[in-house]
């Protein structure tokens, strides 16, 4: 039996619209994605709401209802960043107070739900959606289709939402991520190369190859320096956002299947994994523990540290086993450097390698959510701030005594430097 839908909360804060109205809606569909922009599976589904929107828009209006989990996501600010950021041009609403999909029975990250053009619920599903099975669905219902094609590429040679940044003994590479590309550029900002990448995130270095992840793919490319040439060397994967390698081993955080899995740098086989898909925060062998959306991750001294980035936390890979440094489960964030040291979204991390300038033996974090760089000390467990007034950092990454930071709101790369405690903005040339 049909449940007639109910009336829109009053007073929220509306994206991309005038303030909307069901009862003005009646006569045509209605599909509400209720979602919260930290979230993997909530990005993920965006890039299918986004289509229905283009390719239905006619006789179907596509409202996002934002729901924040974390405090920062609840800002009206932060949430105007992140429709920037993922190109949604479609009415979107701030439900900071779980309003509107209290009262849509909305539980879970992410729900749709299709309201029928006379006010009534047809269609009420969880979790990430498949975009040709929506297709079906609309189609069943007669809303029709467009035909034409109204998809606009980003412009070039500009910075747009890096979030991911490598330093390498020669060069600098950054993941334009919004614009598809990672440029290559030396200390002093000249970019001396432009690789087309879909959707880039993690970056590693070695032996001449830049190895990348492409996120929105579900692929992993090495990219050779010389020949300038690209092949995919791992795909099926769920949102690969970082990478590192140790030796013969190449290891990819999966933050859309909450995985970290490593593979044979010399023929690319699956060699361990850690988590069962789960997302959760729970320690243990790799058969055992459970993780939360894997941002970023560091080597040092044979373990290999990342960030959690839905459970706040900080934990460590070391002897085959999971551990948690910082952070206490799904809903425990905030910003503390001492007592109970919190963060909040954490998206990444980089060490600080003993005789490598300054700060041997501490970790560097991307305090995302906090808009804050931070150094932790695992010898004492011990936190402290280096740098805030940040917008969104994701990335991070060290030369001597130099952190490189993609600053991804601010669309900058930031460097500070630990021995003055300066910071400044890198101004990229082409020639």
């Amino acid at each position: 039996m049909a449940v007639r839908a109910p009336a829109f909360t009053k007073g929220l804060t509306w994206f991309n619209t005038e303030p909307l109205e069901l009862l003005s809606l009646k006569g045509s569909y209605t599909l509400l994605e209720f979602f919260t922009f930290g979230c993997i599976n909530c990005n993920n589904n965006l890039r299918t709401m986004k289509s229905l929107h283009e390719h239905f828009r006619d006789d179907l209006t596509v409202i996002g209802v934002h729901t924040g989990k974390f405090t920062h996501e609840k800002e009206p600010e932060a949430l105007q960043e992140a429709l920037l950021r993922f190109g949604v041009n479609y009415a979107v609403v701030n439900d900071p107070e779980h309003l509107i999909s209290d009262t849509y029975a909305a539980k879970g990250w992410p729900t749709t739900i299709l309201i029928d053009d006379r006010g009534y619920i047809v269609e009420h599903r969880s979790g990430e959606q498949d975009l040709n099975e929506w297709k079906s669905i609309l189609e069943r219902y007669n809303v029709r289709m467009r035909t034409q094609n109204t998809e606009n590429k980003s412009g070039q040679k500009e910075l747009s939402f890096p979030q991911k940044v490598l330093t390498t003994p020669d060069f600098l590479a950054v993941a334009n991520t919004k614009n598809n590309e990672v440029w290559l550029s030396d200390y002093d900002g000249q970019v001396f190369d432009v690789i087309e990448v879909d959707n880039p995130m993690g970056m590693a270095f070695r032996e001449n190859r830049l190895y990348i992840c492409e996120s929105n793919a579900g692929r992993v490319i090495s990219y050779d320096l010389k020949s300038k040439m690209s092949e995919t060397i791992l795909e099926n994967l769920r949102n690969p956002f970082d990478i590192a390698i140790l030796d013969t081993k190449l290891t990819v955080a999966l933050a859309g299947s909450h995985l970290i899995n490593t593979y044979s740098l010399d023929d690319y086989r699956p060699l361990e994994s850690y988590g069962n898909r789960f997302e959760a925060l729970r320690d243990g062998k790799a058969d055992e523990c459970q993780l939360a959306q894997p941002s970023g991750m560091a080597l040092m001294d044979e373990t290999l540290y990342f960030v959690d980035a839905e459970s706040s936390s900080l934990r460590k890979i070391e002897n085959s086993e999971v551990s948690t440094l910082i952070g206490d489960g799904l809903f425990t964030f905030g910003d503390s450097d001492s007592d109970e040291i919190l963060l909040q979204h954490p998206q990444g991390v980089c060490p600080g390698i003993i005789g490598d300038g300054c700060g041997g033996g501490r970790l560097f974090i991307a305090d995302t959510f906090n808009n804050k760089v931070k150094a932790y000390y695992p010898e004492d467990n011990s936190m402290r701030t280096l740098l805030e007034g940040l917008n969104e950092p994701s990335g991070i990454s060290k030369k001597g005594c130099a952190l490189f930071i993609a600053n991804t709101n601010a669309h900058e790369v930031v460097v500070f430097d630990l021995s003055k405690m300066e910071s400044k903005v890198i101004e990229f040339m082409f020639s």
